[in-house]
């Protein structure tokens, strides 16, 4: 696996930021035990997941703190880490466009760069937390892009927590006003994944499937529980999973290796015409 961290201004944030890359390469193992390592050659692309951070985080957290790198490689996946901030991955009302930087501007990016493929069947998006509502978010702004999404203890169901943070129940860093202007507004907007997707449903758009997993000891289960409830009602393509396990990376870890085994993965590069 080659692994690339790329800082680099982009017009979009009007601010230097950075990326993790990873792409897959033979590796010293594949060689010794007479694994597959042909996949890398002249015109050969891959397969792309778009992994998101949740909040507090930054581009760092996937390959810091889960095996992430030898997932990928076993998978022969590409994978995309940026930062957003605690923006959730919104075009922030006082602050900076990240949805638009992460739609727009970073995957016309990254394929200038590395071999990876542009087409909707080979792209997908992935998160944990406030990452995994920005996976959907991300999936259902631009279904044209993204075949699938997924959400790891994913706070899905936006007004429910920005209810339970108000509340006391859970905590957040998030500047709620500075995000979406009036965060009381957010039902019904754009911002909100069910009003979203209900709108792309009446467009008659194809839309990405969806994989949900989250612990149920999880302080954001119940908010889980109820995505689970209301997306099964519109009759979206939803995959979902539960088991023990809290809002940590043991989970995370564990269950992006389920997020991988979901994925429409070649476990191979790919050829596409120029």
């Amino acid at each position: 696996m080659a692994f690339f961290q790329v800082n680099f201004f982009s017009p979009t944030l009007c601010f230097n930021t950075d990326i993790n890359v990873f792409i897959p390469t033979p590796n010293s193992d594949e060689i010794l035990n007479n694994k597959k390592s042909d996949y890398l050659y002249n015109g050969a692309k891959f397969q792309v997941l778009y992994l998101l951070h949740g909040a507090y985080g930054d581009y760092t957290d996937w390959m810091r703190l889960t095996s992430i790198e030898k997932y990928a490689q076993e998978h022969k996946l590409a994978v995309v880490m940026p930062s957003a901030s605690n923006s959730f991955y919104q075009d922030m009302q006082k602050g900076s466009a990240y949805l638009t930087y992460l739609t727009e501007e970073l995957p016309q990016f990254v394929n200038k760069l590395f071999p990876i493929s542009k087409k909707r069947e080979n792209t997908f998006v992935a998160g944990l937390s406030m990452g995994g509502y920005g996976a959907v978010k991300l999936a259902m702004e631009k279904p044209e892009q993204y075949v699938a999404c997924a959400s790891l203890s994913g706070a899905v169901d936006l007004c429910m927590v920005r209810d339970q943070i108000a509340s006391g129940e859970i905590g957040g860093p998030f500047r709620w006003d500075d995000i979406f202007g009036n965060a009381e507004t957010i039902e019904g907007t754009d911002a909100d994944l069910f009003a979203l997707i209900e709108k792309r449903q009446k467009e008659n758009a194809s839309l990405p499937k969806i994989f949900m997993s989250c612990g149920t000891e999880d302080f954001i289960y119940p908010v889980n529980q109820r995505a689970k409830s209301r997306l099964e009602k519109m009759g979206v393509d939803l995959t979902y999973e539960e088991y023990p396990g809290i809002h940590d990376w043991d989970y995370w870890d564990l269950h992006i290796q389920d997020v991988m085994n979901w994925l429409p993965l070649q476990n191979n590069s790919v050829k596409e015409e120029m």
